[in-house]
């Protein structure tokens, strides 16, 4: 309000010098037949709502508009700042541009305090340039190539201005080197008190990623522990006039760069996740830098998409996470803003899920994302139990208190009629009476087995048939490896023991161009280091399954088709434990998200079963064919042979 006051003059200026009609006709088109330019009076349909008919006035006499549909009202600065989800000093610098007024000073300028931001500013940006140069330095080389296992280039960590701090105190001597005191180096949140008064370093032996706000403006870093004996793997800057946590995006400034029609807004919670997914293709990446997300960084999100898309994990506590955020986000919902949600499979972030499944994937989900509603309908459905008509009225009623909140006239209303048509359709369904069955008596605890499988860590030592095919396949024919490369790259495997030993033979058969006959090579430089055992384990394992047999005539193409029967046989094994999984995670969490993700596995499990079966029907008809065909054909083939 005090911005308002200060700058009555120069918004009765803007206002003498544009006509609201020319601020709102963008976003509209005007009814012809109702408008009346020579009044000043203008009629379109309402930007703010969907219908049919033009209810929505502007009004250039009195500079104001009004819907009478959904009451929305205001000036030229109320529907800028609607409209395109701005503060008002945002929107009268943006009228000031347009009218060509210019703004005066604020009234309330404080020079001490522009002067101490500056400072705290220039503080940060020399902490980043140091950090930066550490990185470059050879005893820190062991980071530089963790970062470069984790997929990011030279080019990457240069465009992130990513960083490193390890020894302690050498980030304050430099700083005071350069002019700055240990009180501002506080102030700006780079070091702590200890309970003697004492100075000392916030960041030590952590990776640094530099917080910016939405000007491009570092404010603040976040750091994570690369010893692994850190309580906390995340570390960020504490509150400072610069950082307030709450009010600031990660990689916004980059991601206001590139246009809606360009790519996705994707919001994950960490600074690698950010950056995976921005150097993996998806450029338009954030981060909330948690679990939680405070109003402030709505906004800011839906300033770069009206539909910005939220990126959690799979488990309990990825949608949990999601679920809080409907009590923060329906307050400020308004038209034509929204968001999404897509849960990661179990155990994977959008490195692991990159890496292992591909981008394909990833795009997958997006694609398919959970919108705000059905996130909301699962949430109050699923997790209750509605056997009597009180048990129904007590979740209309939380349901309505919760759609209460939401202070936008016309997107509460759209959100009643929606979940009111749901719950009229639900509490009819077959699906509501065998959920209620269900959730009255048949609901059993999954087998000690089940829970054993994925609660504890496993005692078995033996290797499964299906990565022992594979590796022994790869060992006995070391020219697989090149001629399906890519589809090895992608298998997921479930054994950290058959992971390692895949990659110690996919390097030696590349680095040594290993061909079949020389199989023995690789045998024996596995050997040597120290896989003796293990290779002993998977020929043991392998006894018994249809695997490929070494023989003296190699059939190249045979050996082919079986490995891609291998391959087969790990996504099949992938898909069923992940079944199992995701059974669990129902048991915990009985949620529509839950249920869908245990359908779509056995979906995709059938469909490649059922891709086995007509490539094996296939090759019996063409037996059949061939079957008929001699038949046919013998008593002439026979005469042939007696002639010959």
């Amino acid at each position: 309000m005090s911005i308002q006051k200060t700058s009555n003059n120069a918004i009765e200026e803007i206002k003498s010098k544009l006509s609201l009609s020319d601020v709102i006709h963008k976003y509209v088109n005007w009814d012809n037949k109702k408008s009346n330019p020579t009044r000043g009076t203008y009629w379109a349909c309402c930007p703010f709502h969907s219908e049919k008919t033009a209810s929505f006035t502007v009004d250039n006499q009195k500079n104001t508009y009004h819907c009478f549909g959904c009451n929305a009202h205001g000036d030229a600065f109320k529907f800028l700042m609607d409209k395109e989800n701005i503060d008002f000093p945002e929107a009268l610098r943006r009228l000031a541009n347009m009218s060509g007024v210019n703004l005066p000073e604020k009234n309330n300028f404080d020079p001490v305090e522009k002067q101490k931001r500056e400072i705290l500013q220039n503080i940060n940006e020399e902490a980043k340039r140091f950090f930066i140069n550490e990185l470059s330095k050879h005893e820190n080389a062991s980071v530089l190539d963790y970062l470069v296992k984790r997929g990011l280039t030279r080019d990457h960590i240069k465009q992130f201005e990513i960083g490193v701090t390890s020894k302690r105190g050498e980030l304050v001597r430099h700083l005071n080197s350069c002019g700055y005191n240990d009180k501002q180096i506080f102030d700006a949140g780079l070091s702590a008190q200890n309970e003697d008064g004492e100075y000392y370093e916030r960041f030590i032996n952590r990776i640094t990623f530099p917080i910016n706000d939405k000007n491009g403006r570092i404010v603040a870093f976040g750091g994570r522990d690369f010893t692994n004996k850190a309580p906390a793997k995340y570390l960020n800057s504490p509150e400072t006039i610069l950082f307030q946590k709450k009010n600031i995006v990660y990689n916004y400034h980059n991601a206001k760069k590139i246009s809606a029609d360009q790519s996705q807004l994707i919001v994950c919670e960490g600074y690698f996740d950010c950056i995976t997914l921005s150097v993996k293709g998806f450029n338009k990446s954030v981060a909330t830098m948690g679990t939680s997300m405070s109003p402030a960084q709505i906004q800011l999100l839906w300033q770069l998409s009206n539909l910005p898309i939220l990126c959690y994990d799979g488990d309990t506590a990825g949608v949990n996470a999601a679920n809080r955020i409907i009590e923060i986000i329906f307050p400020i919902l308004k038209p034509g803003f929204s968001m999404k949600f897509i849960f990661l499979p179990d155990g994977l972030d959008p490195d692991d899920l990159l890496k292992k499944r591909g981008k394909n994937e990833m795009d997958n989900l997006i694609n398919n994302a959970t919108p705000l509603i059905d996130l909301f309908w699962s949430h109050f459905i699923t997790s209750s139990d509605f056997g009597t008509p009180e048990d129904r009225a007590s979740i209309e009623s939380q349901v309505n208190k919760m759609m209460d909140r939401i202070e936008n006239i016309e997107v509460k209303r759209q959100y009643k009629l929606e979940i009111r048509d749901r719950l009229s359709a639900y509490w009819k369904s077959k699906s509501f009476e065998s959920n209620r069955v269900f959730f009255k008596s048949n609901k059993k605890k999954p087998s000690a087995q089940l829970i054993n499988k994925f609660r504890s860590d496993s005692e078995e030592d033996l290797i499964s048939w299906q990565h022992s095919i594979f590796i022994s396949s790869l060992i006995r024919y070391p020219e697989l490896a090149s001629e399906f490369m890519n589809e090895i790259s992608l298998t997921e495997l479930l054994d950290d023991r058959v992971v390692a030993l895949k990659e110690h033979i996919l390097k030696f058969v590349i680095e040594n161009k290993t061909k079949n006959d020389q199989s023995i090579l690789l045998v024996n430089h596995l050997k040597g280091l120290g896989y003796a055992g293990l290779i002993e384990m998977i020929e043991k394992s392998a006894n018994g399954k249809i695997h490929i047999n070494s023989s003296d005539e190699i059939d190249t193409e045979d050996i082919k088709a079986k490995f891609k029967n291998a391959l087969e046989e790990l996504k099949k094994q992938r898909l069923m434990n992940e079944i199992e999984a995701a059974k669990l995670s129902y048991y915990e969490n009985a949620t529509d998200i839950n249920e869908k993700k245990i359908y779509d596995l056995k979906r995709e499990l059938d469909d490649l079963k059922k891709r086995e079966r007509v490539d094996h029907n296939q090759e019996r008809q063409d037996e059949k064919k061939f079957d008929k065909w001699y038949e046919e054909n013998k008593s002439r083939l026979q005469r042939k042979d007696i002639k010959s």
